[in-house]
């Protein structure tokens, strides 16, 4: 696969990203528009040459508690290299349906794929989704962590963000495309899914409030159920 044998693990995961660019795409789906998309085994299928760089790779899972008894699920996914390695964390929604384990198993595959694909930097979605995209959502304010002048000093981590980390902006992006597609398509289950997060975030509108990454886990996850009943 290679002619450099790499010696840390950026410059392994440089190698193995400028071969690999994206995963097969087995999977099909019907919402929010036909399309095609990677299956957690085409990922994984798609990772196998990492090995040969001397990557690898475990997903955990670890439990975090709340206040009220509460438990917060983590799933945790870390590359390793010699011995270097490079650890991502996504927390899972809390479930809480007739059937809690059939939802979870749901939840774990799906941010399985997601995990993996975006730490080893490929493609797992199909392109269609960008197509719909005619105006970026503007940025919320105070999200900004980033220094944008010389000397700026970042701003301290809040202890919320450290139980409920921000969303990247590309997953906000992606999920703001979908919730105008289905609420083109289906204004009744838009509605629906709005009234859930509403009331599940105890926040007054979804727009401008999909700010952690639980929102953007909870509102995947739901739009996944819907596509999956139409």
């Amino acid at each position: 696969m290679t002619t450099k044998t790499p010696s840390s693990l950026s410059e392994a995961l440089a190698i193995f990203q400028s071969k690999v660019k994206a995963a097969d795409k087995n999977g099909k789906a019907k919402f929010p528009q036909p399309r095609t998309y990677s299956l957690l085994e085409d990922v994984i299928k798609a990772l196998q040459p990492a090995t040969e760089l001397g990557l690898s790779h475990t997903q955990t899972f670890d439990f975090v508690p709340l206040e009220g008894g509460n438990v917060l699920t983590v799933l945790i996914t870390t590359i390793y290299f010699k011995d270097q390695k490079l650890e991502s964390k996504l927390p899972l929604k809390d479930m809480d349906g007739n059937n809690v384990y059939h939802d979870l198993g749901i939840a774990i595959t799906y941010s399985r794929r997601y995990a993996l694909a975006a730490a080893y930097g490929i493609g797992s979605e199909h392109d269609d989704d960008a197509e719909s995209i005619t105006q970026p959502p503007k940025k919320e304010k105070g999200t900004r962590a980033t220094p944008t002048k010389p000397k700026q000093k970042l701003a301290p981590v809040s202890e919320k963000a450290k139980t409920n980390p921000p969303i990247t902006t590309e997953a906000r992006n992606l999920i703001v495309d979908q919730l105008k597609e289905l609420n083109s398509l289906h204004p009744e289950k838009a509605r629906e899914l709005a009234d859930s997060f509403k009331k599940e975030f105890n926040v007054p509108k979804v727009i401008g409030h999909i700010t952690e990454a639980r929102h953007g886990e909870f509102l995947a996850l739901a739009i996944s159920k819907i596509d999956e009943s139409l």
